[in-house]
């Protein structure tokens, strides 16, 4: 398999038009995220929305209102983590050439089998906690998967699974080429921040089966 991978974010919009499985930007912390995130990571949440690219600063704040307390809001840290992700958007937003993307950030990862999304992409960015295990094709045996094996049989080399690293900014490609990853062990049995974006027709589908358990917020536009 190949692996698309830039120093720059805005390199990433080139991705679509190359076969890579998996894009991979590496990125270094921001000074005073592992204090913020560990106070963060005492309470369980998870927010999904409806981000727009004009607005992606403001659509986020606005989804996060409700769930991170006024006293972590305030923390100047909390606005560089939010701009963050916001530049991310927008940088998704160009790649899936929409005009808004769908949001989702919390604690809860459940993933617990390999698996390939199915949507065409999707951006993942841990930023706390270990990130999402993957595993290049010589390390996976896809018959297994496949026939519904678990992951003892479709995992073949343990040695060459592979982590994203936190702040590193990675994007999956669906569909049968797919990578096969899945949330790892260290997220599963303790505390992490993931935040995901998809497709806004993926978005649409969340905002239909919405009436259940899940809150969508709508982004302020």
């Amino acid at each position: 398999m190949s692996v698309f991978e830039s120093p720059d974010l805005k390199a990433l919009p080139t991705f679509q038009y190359c076969e890579s499985q998996l894009a991979l930007v590496k990125r270094e912390p921001l000074g005073g995220s592992t204090k913020f995130f560990s106070e963060l990571m005492q309470t369980t949440f998870s927010v999904v929305g409806q981000v727009f690219k004009e607005s992606s600063f403001e659509d986020i704040k606005f989804i996060l209102e409700e769930d991170i307390s006024s006293k972590l809001q305030s923390n100047p840290f909390f606005e560089l983590w939010v701009a963050d992700m916001a530049n991310v958007c927008k940088i998704f937003c160009d790649m899936v050439e929409e005009d808004s993307i769908g949001f989702c950030l919390g604690t809860d990862r459940g993933c617990r089998r390999y698996h390939i999304d199915n949507v065409p992409m999707r951006l993942l960015v841990t930023y706390a906690g270990r990130g999402t295990e993957w595993l290049p094709d010589a390390a996976a045996d896809r018959q297994a998967f496949e026939g519904g094996m678990p992951n003892e049989l479709i995992l073949k080399d343990p040695s060459a699974r592979q982590f994203v690293g936190i702040w590193d900014v990675a994007i999956f490609r669906g569909g049968p080429k797919g990578v096969l990853h899945r949330t790892p062990d260290d997220a599963l049995n303790g505390t992490s921040i993931l935040m995901r974006l998809d497709r806004e027709d993926f978005w649409e589908n969340v905002l239909g089966q919405s009436e259940g358990n899940t809150l969508v917020k709508i982004g302020v536009k």
